[in-house]
């Protein structure tokens, strides 16, 4: 019966003390409570054995209780010991962060895991308020009773924790709190990278639908294509009513015009590549074909190749550039037309007039009576009356085109002006009128300029003083009106006293075919031209032009021009063939044997009076076959060809003459001089370029034809001089010699600057030629232009036109890149520059001779 009680009593003290840990949670308590039970049953167990059974059975149940005690407290107090460590085990490492707090928020423990955290000691924590703490999440977590998020950063980066906070209680009340930090750091990025995504995807979406948008709605034809098999996988709305048929599905070969195997091996090589453009010819549905201009680019999406089309229709556009090509072109045929007709009207009216004038001037040679003489005279005015109107309107043809060319030269304004008073003052003595051509004494007689277009503007506006003046005075003034450094402006001024220009009509005197009024035109003739081209003329050589006019009075013209002073080189040194030069030279001449090569009647009569009057022996050849047969059997001493000619032009057969002398060995090289009607621009130095050597317009001027077979009778005796002066004394021996004369002028006779300057120029004249052969090896346009300058600059001090000629078409053919014929002028550079050199030579030979 008592076991059975004390088995009772345990198992009740057993059960109620597990009870109680299990909803309090409180082991000691639970203990305590088990122990007391216990020895509460174990007493009463030995006071109903003491009276029911006696002493002796209450002293074995003492026993056996005592035994129960000891057994079970040893054992009660190792659960109790093992217990804490066990609790503190896991406290210590847990995962998260734990603070355990009491009422009054003091910090009663923390665990390993939080010291990590925060980077602080536990024994530096323990004990101490909240308040004294640093840490502002602790703070804020001790504020409510939810979660609190927070995020502090570590050196390896940012890591997020989540704090959450739990009141303790006991027994309805609250013991203390506990506060939980647990990482999160994977579910923020997690979050955060789900967050963009979901934007990524919106921008995404916003996008496919503003591409969707664009491609439905742009004005240029779109198409996506599979490469691979040419199918059209997707069309505009642009691009479906352009072709008027549904696209998708269908083979962009099937747009054709017709199949172009080549255009589709192009576009699938260069689609490789990643874009390609092109052109090409679509049949729409209606039939009507159409011009493209195609864009493609191709991307590789998984494992298809897609083509990006976007087409544009050019048809307009190439249908406008042809008519904008067709319109240039026929602007251009009828602008060369014009030119053509200019030119053959030029030399179908010059033609003629060279018969009449050169036989008019040729018949008051001779012995005529007074009435014959005035007749010839009078058609020998109108003759030029006609020639000038024609010189005007070419040059009116020229200014309008913009041909119109000007030289740079050398020139002697006191013989230019000297050439030009003796044709004024002829005219002017006529009818009755004083003139008078006075130059300042401070105007520079060596200038740079164009002589010729500068005497036609003086000749225009005295022409036009002495026709409009009946009695009184012309005048003609030059002076100085500003100097600066190398150059000078000209005040040029033509008075007469003549019938003067109302106010009203000053502005309008310069235009075109236009004249004070309809009265002067019938009582003084002319067309209106003269004063426009002036204008022109002047304007182009950088000048201004105006008059000052008193009706019944008279008019005042005035012009300015500016031009290049000649510092070092002395007046009369360096004149262009046809300026004033010494008689002495014209009479000296020998007879030349000459090649005149001419199909006209009448230019072959007055050539060949021309000529023979001088004593020349001239051989006559009717086309230009004609003249290279003649010139292949016989000796002659120079040419004058005619450029447009029947079977042969005169271009071709100096070409032919040429390729003679190339065959023969090229030691000998005879002039040609060309003979021609035409007044075009680039008509010299397309001549020149030929291998022609001189230049003369038609009708043939005798002074000029005197001057060039004067050059070239110097040019055939080598020097210039002719054996029987080699005897004279030592000194018309250097003044004479042919590359000292122009030396000796120029360096004031100084005998030992002139050695300076040939020695120069035979040492650096190689260069030059070096130079220049290597640039028309390279076809090297600058280095030609500028060795080309160069060479002309240094041989212009010596007299040899050839030589400065060559090299200046050289240099305009560098400044121009016109390359073509750069070998051929070569070619008579460098027998001309042999030449030269072998003169200097003779020449420093005669100057070691003079020392």
């Amino acid at each position: 019966m008592n076991v059975e009680l004390t088995l009772l009593f345990l198992l009740s003290g057993a059960s109620f003390s597990i009870s109680y840990y299990i909803w309090r949670n409180q082991f000691v308590y639970g203990l305590w409570l088990f122990w007391s039970i216990t020895f509460l049953g174990l007493m009463l167990d030995v006071i109903g054995v003491f009276i029911y059974k006696g002493w002796d059975s209450a002293m074995i149940s003492i026993v056996a209780a005592f035994l129960y005690i000891v057994v079970t407290s040893v054992l009660s107090f190792k659960f109790v010991a093992v217990v804490p460590t066990a609790k503190n085990i896991i406290f210590e490492n847990m995962g998260e962060g734990v603070v355990v707090l009491d009422t009054k928020n003091r910090i009663l423990d923390i665990n390993h895991r939080l010291e990590k955290i925060v980077n602080i000691k536990k024994s530096d924590i323990v004990g101490i308020p909240v308040e004294k703490v640093t840490s502002e999440w602790l703070k804020q977590a001790i504020q409510g009773d939810g979660p609190v998020r927070y995020s502090i950063t570590l050196q390896l980066g940012d890591v997020y924790y989540e704090v959450n906070s739990k009141l303790l209680e006991h027994e309805g009340k609250v013991v203390g709190r506990v506060v939980v930090l647990s990482n999160i750091t994977s579910r923020i990025l997690a979050e955060q990278r789900l967050g963009q995504l979901l934007q990524s995807e919106e921008k995404l979406l916003q996008t496919e639908v503003l591409a969707h948008m664009m491609f439905n709605h742009h004005q240029a034809l779109m198409m996506i294509i599979e490469s691979k098999t040419g199918h059209i996988l997707e069309a505009n709305k642009a691009a479906e009513n352009f072709y008027q048929i549904p696209l998708v599905g269908r083979l962009t070969s099937e747009l054709l015009e017709v199949p172009n195997k080549v255009l589709e091996q192009e576009v699938e090589q260069y689609a490789k590549v990643g874009e390609y453009q092109f052109t090409t010819r679509h049949r729409l549905a209606s039939g009507e074909v159409k011009d493209l201009s195609v864009h493609l680019t191709t991307k590789v999406v998984g494992e298809m190749i897609l083509s990006f089309s976007i087409s544009e229709d050019i048809t307009e556009k190439l249908q406008l550039e042809k008519a904008l090509r067709e319109a240039k072109e026929k602007a251009e045929n009828a602008n060369q037309a014009k030119d053509n007709f200019l030119a053959i009207i030029s030399h179908e009216l010059r033609t003629p007039m060279n018969g009449i004038l050169g036989m008019a001037k040729l018949v008051l040679g001779t012995k005529l009576q007074p009435d014959q003489r005035e007749s010839l005279e009078l058609v020998l005015v109108s003759g030029e009356k006609l020639l000038g109107l024609l010189n005007d309107l070419l040059d009116l043809a020229k200014i309008k085109d913009g041909k119109l060319e000007l030289e740079c030269i050398y020139f002697s304004l006191q013989d230019m002006m000297n050439e030009f008073g003796r044709l004024i003052k002829i005219k002017s003595r006529k009818k009755g009128l004083q003139c008078m051509i006075h130059i300042e004494d401070d105007v520079p007689t060596g200038l740079y300029g164009d002589p010729r277009r500068l005497q036609q503007v003086l000749m225009n506006l005295a022409d036009n003083a002495v026709k409009f003046t009946k009695s009184g005075l012309i005048a003609i003034t030059v002076n100085v009106k500003q100097r600066l450094d190398g150059t000078i402006k000209l005040l040029f001024t033509v008075r007469d006293t003549g019938i003067g220009i109302p106010q009203d009509k000053i502005n309008v005197i310069f235009h075109k075919f236009t004249q004070v009024d309809s009265s002067t035109t019938r009582k003084y003739g002319g067309t209106g031209l003269g004063l426009s081209i002036v204008k022109h003329l002047v304007e182009s050589m950088d000048g201004a032009v105006w008059v000052e006019s008193s009706l019944g009075k008279g008019s005042s013209f005035y012009f300015t021009i500016d031009f290049a002073v000649s510092k070092n080189i002395p007046d009369n040194s360096l004149l262009e063939l046809g300026s004033q030069e010494s008689n002495k030279e014209h009479k000296n001449i020998e007879p030349l044997k000459i090649l005149l090569v001419e199909d006209e009647f009448i230019n072959q009569k007055v050539a060949i009076k021309m000529l023979s009057n001088q004593g020349h022996i001239v051989t006559l050849a009717s086309n230009g076959r004609q003249g290279v047969e003649l010139f292949s059997v016989e000796h002659f001493d120079v040419i004058f060809m005619d450029i447009q000619m029947p079977e042969m032009d005169g271009i071709q057969a100096t070409a032919a003459i040429r390729e003679v002398e190339k065959r023969a060995g090229g030691t000998k090289h005879i002039p040609i001089v060309a003979m021609t009607a035409y007044a075009m621009k680039g008509d010299r130095e397309r001549m020149l370029a030929a291998g022609l050597d001189e230049y003369v317009s038609k009708p043939l001027d005798f002074d000029l034809l005197t001057s060039i077979l004067t050059k070239i009778d110097q040019e055939r005796y080598g020097s210039g001089v002719k054996d029987d002066i080699t005897n004279s004394t030592e000194d018309e021996d250097v003044l004479n010699s042919g590359y000292l004369e122009q030396l000796m002028t120029l360096c004031m006779d100084d005998v030992e600057t002139v050695r300076a300057v040939i020695s120069c120029f035979l040492d650096n004249g190689a260069q030059y030629m070096e130079n220049i052969e290597k640039a028309v090896t390279e076809k090297d346009a600058i280095q030609l232009k500028l060795s080309a300058h160069r060479l002309k600059g240094a041989a212009t001090y010596f007299g040899n036109q050839t030589v400065v000629d060559c090299a200046a078409q050289l240099e305009k053919m560098g400044n121009d890149k016109q390359l073509a014929e750069i070998e051929m002028v070569f070619e008579q550079l460098q027998k001309a520059t042999e030449e030269l050199k072998l003169g200097l030579k003779e020449a420093w030979d005669v100057l070691n001779q003079k020392i």
